[in-house]
Protein backbone atom coordinates (compact mmCIF):
# COMPACT_ATOMS: atom_id res chain seq x y z
CA UNK A 1 0.00 0.00 0.00
CA UNK A 2 1.33 3.42 -0.94
CA UNK A 3 1.90 5.24 2.35
CA UNK A 4 2.70 8.70 1.04
CA UNK A 5 0.85 11.71 2.40
CA UNK A 6 -1.10 11.96 -0.83
CA UNK A 7 -2.14 8.33 -0.61
CA UNK A 8 -3.39 8.91 2.91
CA UNK A 9 -5.32 11.97 1.78
CA UNK A 10 -6.96 10.12 -1.06
CA UNK A 11 -7.72 7.07 1.04
CA UNK A 12 -9.57 9.27 3.53
CA UNK A 13 -11.15 11.55 0.98
CA UNK A 14 -12.31 9.25 -1.85
CA UNK A 15 -15.30 6.94 -2.01
CA UNK A 16 -12.74 4.36 -3.07
CA UNK A 17 -9.49 3.99 -1.22
CA UNK A 18 -6.67 4.38 -3.72
CA UNK A 19 -4.30 1.46 -3.75
CA UNK A 20 -0.83 1.19 -5.06
CA UNK A 21 -2.20 2.62 -8.21
CA UNK A 22 -5.49 1.52 -9.47
CA UNK A 23 -7.43 -1.06 -7.54
CA UNK A 24 -8.07 0.25 -4.07
CA UNK A 25 -11.82 0.29 -3.85
CA UNK A 26 -13.27 -1.53 -0.89
CA UNK A 27 -14.44 -4.93 -2.02
CA UNK A 28 -12.05 -5.13 -4.96
CA UNK A 29 -10.13 -8.41 -5.11
CA UNK A 30 -6.41 -8.46 -4.47
CA UNK A 31 -4.15 -10.18 -7.01
CA UNK A 32 -2.86 -13.59 -6.15
CA UNK A 33 0.62 -13.21 -4.69
CA UNK A 34 3.51 -15.14 -6.11
CA UNK A 35 7.16 -15.61 -5.28
CA UNK A 36 7.72 -17.71 -8.37
CA UNK A 37 11.23 -17.03 -9.71
CA UNK A 38 11.45 -15.11 -12.96
CA UNK A 39 11.71 -17.49 -15.89
CA UNK A 40 9.43 -20.18 -14.46
CA UNK A 41 6.61 -20.75 -16.93
CA UNK A 42 3.08 -19.94 -15.77
CA UNK A 43 -0.18 -20.44 -17.66
CA UNK A 44 -0.91 -17.38 -19.82
CA UNK A 45 -4.25 -16.16 -18.47
CA UNK A 46 -4.13 -12.47 -19.37
CA UNK A 47 -4.72 -11.25 -22.91
CA UNK A 48 -5.57 -7.74 -24.01
CA UNK A 49 -8.69 -7.20 -26.13
CA UNK A 50 -8.09 -6.55 -29.80
CA UNK A 51 -8.43 -2.84 -30.65
CA UNK A 52 -11.54 -2.09 -32.70
CA UNK A 53 -10.14 0.58 -35.02
CA UNK A 54 -8.51 0.44 -38.45
CA UNK A 55 -4.89 1.12 -37.47
CA UNK A 56 -2.17 -1.05 -36.06
CA UNK A 57 -0.17 0.26 -33.12
CA UNK A 58 3.33 1.74 -33.05
CA UNK A 59 5.25 2.67 -29.91
CA UNK A 60 8.45 4.51 -29.04
CA UNK A 61 9.75 5.63 -25.65
CA UNK A 62 11.73 8.65 -24.53
CA UNK A 63 13.42 10.05 -21.47
CA UNK A 64 12.76 13.78 -21.33
CA UNK A 65 14.28 16.12 -18.74
CA UNK A 66 12.64 19.40 -17.80
CA UNK A 67 15.58 21.77 -17.24
CA UNK A 68 13.21 24.34 -15.71
CA UNK A 69 12.28 22.14 -12.73
CA UNK A 70 14.70 20.76 -10.13
CA UNK A 71 14.21 17.22 -8.84
CA UNK A 72 13.20 17.69 -5.19
CA UNK A 73 13.91 14.08 -4.18
CA UNK A 74 17.19 13.35 -5.94
CA UNK A 75 20.43 13.03 -3.96
CA UNK A 76 22.06 15.05 -6.77
CA UNK A 77 21.38 18.77 -6.14
CA UNK A 78 21.91 19.46 -9.84
CA UNK A 79 19.26 16.95 -10.97
CA UNK A 80 16.15 18.08 -12.82
CA UNK A 81 12.72 16.56 -13.32
CA UNK A 82 13.07 13.46 -15.52
CA UNK A 83 10.14 11.64 -17.13
CA UNK A 84 9.68 8.56 -19.26
CA UNK A 85 7.09 9.05 -21.98
CA UNK A 86 5.70 6.23 -24.09
CA UNK A 87 4.43 7.61 -27.40
CA UNK A 88 1.88 5.38 -29.13
CA UNK A 89 0.79 6.16 -32.70
CA UNK A 90 -1.18 4.76 -35.65
CA UNK A 91 0.73 2.36 -37.88
CA UNK A 92 -0.35 0.95 -41.26
CA UNK A 93 -2.77 -1.95 -41.14
CA UNK A 94 -0.19 -4.11 -42.86
CA UNK A 95 2.70 -3.17 -40.57
CA UNK A 96 4.87 -6.17 -39.78
CA UNK A 97 6.93 -6.88 -36.72
CA UNK A 98 6.84 -8.64 -33.38
CA UNK A 99 4.48 -7.24 -30.80
CA UNK A 100 6.24 -5.62 -27.86
CA UNK A 101 6.04 -6.68 -24.21
CA UNK A 102 3.17 -5.30 -22.16
CA UNK A 103 5.59 -3.98 -19.52
CA UNK A 104 8.85 -3.32 -21.38
CA UNK A 105 10.87 -2.48 -18.28
CA UNK A 106 9.77 -5.48 -16.18
CA UNK A 107 13.14 -7.25 -16.28
CA UNK A 108 14.88 -4.05 -15.17
CA UNK A 109 12.43 -3.67 -12.27
CA UNK A 110 12.70 -7.32 -11.30
CA UNK A 111 16.46 -6.91 -10.86
CA UNK A 112 15.99 -4.07 -8.36
CA UNK A 113 15.65 -5.55 -4.85
CA UNK A 114 13.74 -2.53 -3.57
CA UNK A 115 11.22 -2.50 -6.42
CA UNK A 116 10.69 -6.21 -7.09
CA UNK A 117 8.57 -6.99 -3.98
CA UNK A 118 6.05 -4.31 -4.88
CA UNK A 119 5.79 -5.53 -8.48
CA UNK A 120 5.30 -9.11 -7.32
CA UNK A 121 2.54 -7.91 -5.02
CA UNK A 122 0.98 -5.82 -7.79
CA UNK A 123 1.04 -8.42 -10.58
CA UNK A 124 0.88 -11.64 -8.58
CA UNK A 125 1.30 -14.84 -10.59
CA UNK A 126 1.57 -12.81 -13.81
CA UNK A 127 4.83 -11.16 -12.76
CA UNK A 128 7.16 -13.89 -14.11
CA UNK A 129 5.36 -13.58 -17.46
CA UNK A 130 5.82 -9.81 -17.39
CA UNK A 131 9.53 -10.29 -16.72
CA UNK A 132 9.94 -12.85 -19.49
CA UNK A 133 8.03 -10.65 -21.94
CA UNK A 134 5.51 -13.40 -22.68
CA UNK A 135 2.60 -11.05 -21.98
CA UNK A 136 2.36 -8.82 -25.03
CA UNK A 137 0.77 -5.58 -26.08
CA UNK A 138 -0.43 -5.06 -29.65
CA UNK A 139 2.29 -2.44 -30.19
CA UNK A 140 5.20 -2.80 -32.59
CA UNK A 141 8.28 -0.93 -31.39
CA UNK A 142 9.43 1.67 -33.93
CA UNK A 143 6.72 0.68 -36.41
CA UNK A 144 6.30 2.84 -39.52
CA UNK A 145 3.78 5.65 -39.16
CA UNK A 146 0.49 5.39 -41.05
CA UNK A 147 0.60 7.60 -44.16
CA UNK A 148 -2.93 8.92 -43.71
CA UNK A 149 -4.40 11.00 -42.27
CA UNK A 150 -1.74 13.65 -42.52
CA UNK A 151 -2.21 14.78 -38.90
CA UNK A 152 -3.09 12.84 -35.76
CA UNK A 153 -4.92 14.42 -32.82
CA UNK A 154 -2.97 14.04 -29.57
CA UNK A 155 -3.96 12.60 -26.19
CA UNK A 156 -1.81 13.27 -23.11
CA UNK A 157 -2.47 10.42 -20.66
CA UNK A 158 -1.80 10.48 -16.89
CA UNK A 159 -1.94 7.36 -14.72
CA UNK A 160 -3.24 6.99 -11.17
CA UNK A 161 -1.30 7.13 -7.93
CA UNK A 162 1.22 4.31 -7.64
CA UNK A 163 0.37 3.03 -11.11
CA UNK A 164 1.88 3.29 -14.57
CA UNK A 165 0.61 4.48 -17.93
CA UNK A 166 1.26 0.99 -19.27
CA UNK A 167 -1.56 -0.36 -17.10
CA UNK A 168 -3.92 1.51 -19.44
CA UNK A 169 -2.65 -0.28 -22.53
CA UNK A 170 -6.10 -1.47 -23.63
CA UNK A 171 -7.43 2.11 -23.52
CA UNK A 172 -4.36 3.49 -25.27
CA UNK A 173 -4.47 0.89 -28.02
CA UNK A 174 -8.19 1.48 -28.59
CA UNK A 175 -7.58 5.21 -29.04
CA UNK A 176 -4.56 4.71 -31.31
CA UNK A 177 -6.43 2.22 -33.47
CA UNK A 178 -8.92 5.03 -34.15
CA UNK A 179 -6.25 7.48 -35.28
CA UNK A 180 -4.96 9.16 -32.11
CA UNK A 181 -1.37 9.64 -31.01
CA UNK A 182 -1.16 9.00 -27.26
CA UNK A 183 1.67 10.25 -25.05
CA UNK A 184 1.47 8.16 -21.87
CA UNK A 185 3.43 9.93 -19.15
CA UNK A 186 5.20 8.04 -16.38
CA UNK A 187 4.93 10.54 -13.53
CA UNK A 188 8.17 9.97 -11.62
CA UNK A 189 7.73 9.49 -7.85
CA UNK A 190 3.96 9.15 -8.34
CA UNK A 191 4.32 5.97 -10.42
CA UNK A 192 5.01 2.66 -8.66
CA UNK A 193 8.41 2.68 -10.36
CA UNK A 194 9.92 4.28 -13.46
CA UNK A 195 12.73 2.59 -15.37
CA UNK A 196 15.10 4.83 -17.34
CA UNK A 197 17.35 3.90 -20.28
CA UNK A 198 20.55 4.22 -18.20
CA UNK A 199 19.39 1.41 -15.89
CA UNK A 200 17.99 3.56 -13.06
CA UNK A 201 14.73 2.43 -11.50
CA UNK A 202 13.06 5.20 -9.49
CA UNK A 203 10.35 3.99 -7.09
CA UNK A 204 7.41 5.98 -5.76
CA UNK A 205 8.28 8.60 -3.16
CA UNK A 206 6.79 8.16 0.31
CA UNK A 207 6.60 11.08 2.74
CA UNK A 208 6.72 10.49 6.48
CA UNK A 209 3.96 12.08 8.55
CA UNK A 210 5.36 13.82 11.65
CA UNK A 211 4.25 12.47 15.00
CA UNK A 212 2.00 14.44 17.30
CA UNK A 213 -0.22 16.12 14.72
CA UNK A 214 -3.88 16.64 15.50
CA UNK A 215 -6.53 15.22 13.20
CA UNK A 216 -7.09 18.68 11.73
CA UNK A 217 -3.36 19.21 11.21
CA UNK A 218 -3.06 15.83 9.48
CA UNK A 219 -5.98 16.68 7.25
CA UNK A 220 -4.57 20.06 6.26
CA UNK A 221 -1.18 18.50 5.59
CA UNK A 222 -2.80 15.87 3.39
CA UNK A 223 -4.73 18.42 1.36
CA UNK A 224 -1.62 20.59 0.95
CA UNK A 225 0.40 17.57 -0.17
CA UNK A 226 -2.32 16.61 -2.65
CA UNK A 227 -2.19 20.13 -4.11
CA UNK A 228 1.58 19.85 -4.57
CA UNK A 229 1.16 16.47 -6.25
CA UNK A 230 -1.57 17.74 -8.57
CA UNK A 231 0.51 20.78 -9.52
CA UNK A 232 3.56 18.63 -10.27
CA UNK A 233 1.49 16.26 -12.40
CA UNK A 234 -0.09 19.13 -14.31
CA UNK A 235 3.36 20.63 -14.93
CA UNK A 236 4.42 17.24 -16.33
CA UNK A 237 1.49 17.29 -18.75
CA UNK A 238 2.30 20.81 -19.95
CA UNK A 239 6.02 20.00 -20.25
CA UNK A 240 5.26 16.96 -22.42
CA UNK A 241 2.96 19.05 -24.62
CA UNK A 242 5.76 21.62 -25.03
CA UNK A 243 8.24 18.87 -25.90
CA UNK A 244 5.91 17.36 -28.49
CA UNK A 245 5.38 20.79 -30.04
CA UNK A 246 9.14 21.31 -30.24
CA UNK A 247 9.83 17.93 -31.83
CA UNK A 248 6.84 18.13 -34.15
CA UNK A 249 8.05 21.47 -35.50
CA UNK A 250 11.75 20.72 -35.71
CA UNK A 251 11.46 17.29 -37.31
CA UNK A 252 14.25 16.09 -35.02
CA UNK A 253 16.15 13.04 -36.20
CA UNK A 254 14.76 9.88 -34.68
CA UNK A 255 11.35 11.40 -33.96
CA UNK A 256 8.94 9.47 -36.20
CA UNK A 257 6.00 11.85 -35.89
CA UNK A 258 7.67 15.12 -36.91
CA UNK A 259 5.05 17.26 -38.65
CA UNK A 260 2.35 14.62 -38.08
CA UNK A 261 0.92 15.73 -34.74
CA UNK A 262 -2.13 18.00 -34.81
CA UNK A 263 -1.34 20.21 -31.84
CA UNK A 264 -4.47 22.24 -32.44
CA UNK A 265 -6.37 19.13 -31.38
CA UNK A 266 -5.02 18.04 -28.00
CA UNK A 267 -6.78 16.40 -25.06
CA UNK A 268 -5.59 15.70 -21.52
CA UNK A 269 -6.93 12.45 -20.07
CA UNK A 270 -6.24 11.02 -16.63
CA UNK A 271 -7.50 8.38 -14.24
CA UNK A 272 -7.83 8.79 -10.48
CA UNK A 273 -5.08 11.19 -9.29
CA UNK A 274 -4.14 11.45 -12.97
CA UNK A 275 -7.60 12.93 -13.57
CA UNK A 276 -6.59 15.78 -11.27
CA UNK A 277 -3.29 16.17 -13.14
CA UNK A 278 -5.25 16.42 -16.40
CA UNK A 279 -7.89 18.85 -15.14
CA UNK A 280 -5.33 21.10 -13.48
CA UNK A 281 -3.33 21.17 -16.74
CA UNK A 282 -6.51 22.13 -18.55
CA UNK A 283 -7.04 25.00 -16.12
CA UNK A 284 -3.55 26.28 -16.88
CA UNK A 285 -3.14 25.73 -20.62
CA UNK A 286 -5.70 26.80 -23.23
CA UNK A 287 -3.88 24.82 -25.93
CA UNK A 288 -5.58 21.72 -24.52
CA UNK A 289 -8.87 21.48 -26.37
CA UNK A 290 -10.66 18.79 -24.34
CA UNK A 291 -10.29 17.36 -20.86
CA UNK A 292 -11.24 13.92 -19.48
CA UNK A 293 -11.26 12.90 -15.83
CA UNK A 294 -11.76 9.17 -15.33
CA UNK A 295 -13.02 8.75 -11.76
CA UNK A 296 -10.69 11.54 -10.68
CA UNK A 297 -12.97 13.33 -8.23
CA UNK A 298 -11.64 13.91 -4.71
CA UNK A 299 -14.67 13.09 -2.59
CA UNK A 300 -15.82 14.41 -0.16
CA UNK A 301 -13.86 17.56 -1.04
CA UNK A 302 -14.33 18.41 -4.72
CA UNK A 303 -14.76 17.02 -8.21
CA UNK A 304 -11.99 19.12 -9.78
CA UNK A 305 -8.91 20.76 -8.24
CA UNK A 306 -9.36 24.25 -6.88
CA UNK A 307 -6.33 26.48 -6.34
CA UNK A 308 -5.92 30.00 -4.93
CA UNK A 309 -5.48 31.37 -8.46
CA UNK A 310 -9.16 30.56 -9.10
CA UNK A 311 -8.47 29.11 -12.56
CA UNK A 312 -11.15 26.90 -14.11
CA UNK A 313 -11.27 24.64 -17.14
CA UNK A 314 -11.34 26.57 -20.40
CA UNK A 315 -12.37 23.61 -22.56
CA UNK A 316 -15.18 21.03 -22.56
CA UNK A 317 -14.78 18.46 -19.79
CA UNK A 318 -15.91 14.85 -19.47
CA UNK A 319 -16.20 13.59 -15.89
CA UNK A 320 -16.68 9.84 -16.22
CA UNK A 321 -17.16 8.26 -12.82
CA UNK A 322 -18.43 5.20 -11.01
CA UNK A 323 -21.78 5.74 -9.28
CA UNK A 324 -21.15 5.42 -5.53
CA UNK A 325 -24.83 5.64 -4.53
CA UNK A 326 -25.60 2.99 -1.94
CA UNK A 327 -22.00 1.78 -1.73
CA UNK A 328 -19.83 1.69 1.37
CA UNK A 329 -17.79 4.88 1.82
CA UNK A 330 -15.15 5.99 4.34
CA UNK A 331 -17.24 9.04 5.24
CA UNK A 332 -20.83 9.82 6.17
CA UNK A 333 -23.81 10.10 3.85
CA UNK A 334 -24.10 13.74 4.93
CA UNK A 335 -20.53 14.38 3.75
CA UNK A 336 -21.32 12.57 0.49
CA UNK A 337 -24.39 14.77 0.00
CA UNK A 338 -22.23 17.87 0.53
CA UNK A 339 -19.74 16.52 -2.00
CA UNK A 340 -22.47 15.92 -4.58
CA UNK A 341 -23.63 19.51 -4.10
CA UNK A 342 -20.06 20.75 -4.61
CA UNK A 343 -19.64 18.51 -7.65
CA UNK A 344 -22.81 19.90 -9.21
CA UNK A 345 -21.63 23.44 -8.54
CA UNK A 346 -18.30 22.77 -10.26
CA UNK A 347 -19.93 21.03 -13.21
CA UNK A 348 -22.21 24.02 -13.72
CA UNK A 349 -19.08 26.18 -13.99
CA UNK A 350 -17.64 24.02 -16.79
CA UNK A 351 -17.56 25.34 -20.37
CA UNK A 352 -20.22 24.64 -22.95
CA UNK A 353 -20.40 21.05 -24.10
CA UNK A 354 -19.14 19.43 -20.90
CA UNK A 355 -20.54 16.09 -19.72
CA UNK A 356 -20.97 14.13 -16.52
CA UNK A 357 -21.41 10.40 -17.13
CA UNK A 358 -22.27 8.27 -14.13
CA UNK A 359 -21.63 4.54 -14.65
CA UNK A 360 -23.29 1.75 -12.71
CA UNK A 361 -22.50 -1.50 -14.51
CA UNK A 362 -22.20 -4.75 -12.54
CA UNK A 363 -18.69 -5.25 -11.23
CA UNK A 364 -17.58 -1.72 -12.12
CA UNK A 365 -15.20 -0.13 -9.63
CA UNK A 366 -12.35 2.38 -9.48
CA UNK A 367 -9.83 0.03 -11.12
CA UNK A 368 -12.11 -0.83 -14.05
CA UNK A 369 -10.73 2.08 -16.11
CA UNK A 370 -7.38 0.27 -16.32
CA UNK A 371 -6.37 -3.29 -17.21
CA UNK A 372 -6.36 -4.28 -13.53
CA UNK A 373 -9.68 -6.13 -13.37
CA UNK A 374 -8.85 -8.00 -16.58
CA UNK A 375 -5.52 -9.07 -15.06
CA UNK A 376 -7.03 -10.26 -11.81
CA UNK A 377 -9.73 -12.26 -13.60
CA UNK A 378 -6.88 -14.75 -14.01
CA UNK A 379 -8.57 -16.68 -16.79
CA UNK A 380 -11.99 -16.97 -15.11
CA UNK A 381 -14.42 -16.75 -18.04
CA UNK A 382 -17.22 -14.86 -16.25
CA UNK A 383 -14.88 -12.37 -14.58
CA UNK A 384 -12.99 -11.85 -17.83
CA UNK A 385 -16.17 -11.11 -19.77
CA UNK A 386 -17.33 -8.68 -17.08
CA UNK A 387 -13.96 -6.92 -17.13
CA UNK A 388 -14.04 -6.67 -20.93
CA UNK A 389 -17.60 -5.35 -20.86
CA UNK A 390 -16.65 -2.62 -18.41
CA UNK A 391 -13.53 -1.70 -20.36
CA UNK A 392 -15.64 -1.36 -23.50
CA UNK A 393 -18.13 0.78 -21.56
CA UNK A 394 -15.56 3.22 -20.16
CA UNK A 395 -13.62 3.36 -23.41
CA UNK A 396 -16.71 4.00 -25.54
CA UNK A 397 -17.56 7.20 -23.67
CA UNK A 398 -13.92 8.34 -23.64
CA UNK A 399 -13.59 7.78 -27.38
CA UNK A 400 -16.95 9.43 -28.12
CA UNK A 401 -15.96 12.58 -26.23
CA UNK A 402 -12.56 12.78 -27.94
CA UNK A 403 -14.11 12.17 -31.37
CA UNK A 404 -16.61 14.97 -30.72
CA UNK A 405 -14.05 17.59 -29.76
CA UNK A 406 -10.87 16.53 -31.55
CA UNK A 407 -12.48 15.20 -34.76
CA UNK A 408 -15.69 17.26 -34.84
CA UNK A 409 -17.83 14.15 -35.17
CA UNK A 410 -21.43 13.76 -34.04
CA UNK A 411 -21.73 11.44 -31.06
CA UNK A 412 -25.16 9.98 -30.32
CA UNK A 413 -23.70 8.13 -27.33
CA UNK A 414 -23.34 11.51 -25.63
CA UNK A 415 -26.04 13.61 -27.25
CA UNK A 416 -28.78 11.00 -27.72
CA UNK A 417 -27.95 8.50 -24.97
CA UNK A 418 -30.19 5.54 -24.30
CA UNK A 419 -30.03 6.30 -20.56
CA UNK A 420 -29.57 2.62 -19.80
CA UNK A 421 -29.13 1.55 -16.17
CA UNK A 422 -25.38 1.42 -16.86
CA UNK A 423 -24.89 5.08 -17.83
CA UNK A 424 -26.58 8.34 -16.89
CA UNK A 425 -25.44 11.18 -19.15
CA UNK A 426 -25.87 14.86 -18.30
CA UNK A 427 -24.65 17.80 -20.34
CA UNK A 428 -23.36 21.03 -18.78
CA UNK A 429 -22.53 24.52 -19.95
CA UNK A 430 -25.34 24.84 -22.46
Amino acid sequence: MNTSILACALMIARPAALLPGLHGQAGAPAPALSNTPAGVTQPLTFKLPDPSGAFRIGRVSYEWIDAARPDPYSADPAAHRALMVYLWYPAPRGAAGATAPYLPSAKQMDADPDVRPHMVEEYGSLWPLMVSGDIKSHAIEDAPVAKAPKLFPVVLLSHGLGGTGLEYTSLIEELVSHGYAVAAIEHTYTASAVAFPDGRVVPAHHDTVPDGLSAEQRWQRMIASAAIEFSRGADDVIFVLNKLAELNKSGAQGFPLGGRLDLNRVAAVGHSAGGDFATRACQLDARIRACVSLDGELAPVEAFPEFPDGKRMQQPVLLLEVDQTGKRKPFSEAQFADFQKKEEEQLNQCPKGSYHVLLNAPGLFHGSFSDYWLRTANGDAAKTEQALHNLRLTQSFTLAFLDKYLKDEKEPLLDSPSQSPEATVRRYGG
